[in-house]
């Protein structure tokens, strides 16, 4: 399945801008990265559907979004809705670019309430650990990771699946769900450029 086709660069930017803002405007690279895929993660347990849409890779500190690590060490041509929200990386923390873009969480427009409970959840229970804490972490609560050594390996979906306990009925419903977004936003673009 060819993830461009799911992934949100603006709910990834708002994601992250959250985040950003309960950090008080700066994180680690690092932490900020798994706090990003334990909410897509969270998101596929709750609602059965990726949250950012991102495609998911083990890598020596764990799981990642593999979009998301080329957007935040810009190795991605488009991302002018990243650039407006996040600043470049320095000394492996990104920021905000200006903090008086976010008042209060309602400033996200491009995130849902059931988004923004999501990213609560995630903060509340992960925001107060180090980078490396969190890292230990998803080694040990995110099986479907593997240590890929110096290289990474994409993290199969029904690998994910089962390890948040689905069975083969739902991954199969999940599965086709996101085949059928894939399809409909390719139709869009072929539609509109």
């Amino acid at each position: 399945m060819d993830n461009l086709f799911l992934f949100d660069e603006k709910k990834l930017t708002q994601a992250a801008a959250f985040f950003l803002f309960k950090a008080n405007g700066h994180l680690p690279i690092l932490k900020l990265m798994k706090l990003l895929y334990i909410s897509e993660r969270e998101s596929f347990r709750k609602f059965h559907r990726p949250f950012i849409g991102d495609s998911l890779v083990s890598m020596r500190h764990g799981p990642v979004l593999s979009i998301t690590y080329n957007v935040m060490n810009g190795a991605v041509r488009h991302q002018e809705f990243w650039n407006e929200w996040i600043s470049d990386r320095s000394n492996n923390e990104v920021a905000l670019r200006d903090k008086s873009m976010i008042r209060s969480e309602d400033d996200l427009l491009e995130l849902s309430d059931n988004d923004i409970s999501l990213l609560n959840n995630v903060w509340q229970q992960f925001g107060h650990l180090s980078r490396w804490d969190l890292v230990d972490w998803t080694h040990t609560h995110c099986p479907e990771w593997s240590d890929p050594g110096a290289s990474s390996t994409p993290i199969r979906y029904d690998d994910l699946f089962s390890a948040l306990g689905f069975n083969q009925e739902l991954q199969k419903h999940i599965i086709e769900d996101m085949e059928s977004e894939v399809r409909m936003n390719q139709e869009n673009e072929n539609l509109c450029c």
